[in-house]
């Protein structure tokens, strides 16, 4: 690292194929689990960000940053990256298709208070001597055993959060719509339905089948978002998701080319949105700290 961090609190920062920035201030955080591309937000390095899908497969020889899809993120390597670097609160902005586009309509945002996983495999740093049973150990990190997604570990994170997001709604109105049960000053929860997030493996798109079976369990489909949260609670790191949907499910969709049509041409509206929404998280982390 060419230059140290800045003061306490520190907070990270995850984007993905929907959010166009990239800080110029890049360094190499090596991990147990291999190395991660991060990249200082401010010039005070105290918002960290880390493109999920370039960061984490850095080509030995040349040291250049090779593309990763959903399911070969090195996520292990992202997460105790951000941990090491002191990294007290994660927000994580993800790609979604929304499994009801009547509620949830393409070009809106949520905040995920749950998520579920497909296909629950073990995603766990466990293994490492930080990582204990129950408890952290001595020095550690964090535990395998805990009561995932809980709202009370959470309630300040996203308290503070959803303070720093106000102003730039405003900014944003004209492009983006609200899902049922969203208001200006709820904005981006939803409070009257709990909101999840179903957490497939990717690469491709779910058949049709499976999103008519996800329906009754969630509320937006995403590849990754599951996997940080996970690993971030392992580590005691609250972690918060706004889930940007960007199109309807698969068999769900209205527009005449499909979902990933769909997809594609929301894309730039979308990434426009979740610029201006990084750089406000930006602002306000550091004022905020």
């Amino acid at each position: 690292m060419a230059k140290p961090l800045g003061p306490l609190p520190r907070y990270g920062l995850i984007g993905g194929s929907g959010v166009q920035v990239r800080g110029e201030d890049r360094w190499i955080v090596d991990t147990p689990f291999g190395p991660c591309v991060l990249a200082a937000m401010d010039p005070e390095r105290r918002v960290l960000f880390a493109n999920r899908h370039l960061c984490t497969e850095v080509n030995a020889e040349t040291g250049e940053v090779e593309y990763a899809p959903p399911h070969m993120v090195n996520y292990r390597a992202l997460v105790w990256a951000l941990s090491s670097c002191e990294c007290s609160g994660v927000v994580s902005l993800s790609s979604t298709g929304t499994l009801h586009p009547e509620e949830i309509p393409i070009c809106s945002m949520v905040a995920a208070e749950d998520y579920y996983m497909v296909t629950p495999q073990p995603v766990t740093f466990w293994g490492n001597p930080k990582i204990g049973a129950f408890e952290k150990p001595e020095g550690g990190l964090g535990r395998i055993h805990y009561s995932p997604a809980d709202p009370a570990s959470r309630a300040e994170w996203v308290a503070k959060l959803q303070r720093i997001l106000q102003p730039v709604l405003a900014k944003v109105r004209d492009k983006v719509k609200f899902a049922k049960g969203q208001t200006a000053t709820s904005w981006p929860l939803v409070q009257e339905e709990e909101m999840v997030y179903v957490n497939t493996v990717g690469p491709r798109f779910e058949t049709r089948a499976e999103i008519r079976s996800y329906r009754p369990i969630g509320h937006v489909v995403g590849m990754t978002a599951g996997n940080e949260w996970m690993l971030c609670e392992e580590l005691h790191i609250p972690y918060f998701v706004l889930c940007c949907c960007d199109n309807a499910c698969n068999g769900l969709s209205q527009h005449p080319g499909g979902a990933l049509q769909e997809y594609l041409e929301n894309k730039q509206a979308v990434s426009d949105v979740t610029a201006a929404v990084v750089y406000q998280l930006v602002e306000g982390l550091t004022q905020d700290a």
